[in-house]
């Protein structure tokens, strides 16, 4: 099993989207899988200058997942009210393997 963190970009206007919030929150709740997922929180980031982009999207969110492989995961989440819904408008899935911090070295999906 691996982790894969899922970062979704949503739209700019969240009203049709915050319609459909209650449905993908319960999909994603019947995942076993699911390790901690979330949107960021508007207003309170820093980006740095420099490529890919100086300019963030207002309204994004991380998704921890754990699974078997990349493929299972993006068949899993074609299946997300949000994504059936044309309200993500772009996903990045990325394995990730966090080797330091307190996630790493506790028991569990993340440590030893």
């Amino acid at each position: 099993m691996g982790i894969y963190a899922i970062h979704y970009t949503y739209p700019d206007d969240l009203t049709e989207l915050l319609k459909v919030r209650p449905e993908h929150r319960e999909w994603l709740t019947g995942l076993h899988g699911v390790l901690v997922a979330g949107m960021y929180q508007a207003g309170h980031h820093e980006v740095s200058e420099g490529e890919p982009s100086d300019e963030e999207p207002p309204h994004a969110a991380l998704i921890a997942y754990e699974a078997g492989s990349i493929d299972e995961v993006v068949s899993t989440f074609e299946h997300d009210p949000y994504w059936q819904n044309g309200f993500v408008l772009r996903r990045v899935v990325r394995e990730w393997d966090p080797p330091l911090g307190r996630w790493a070295a506790e028991e569990g999906p993340f440590g030893a």
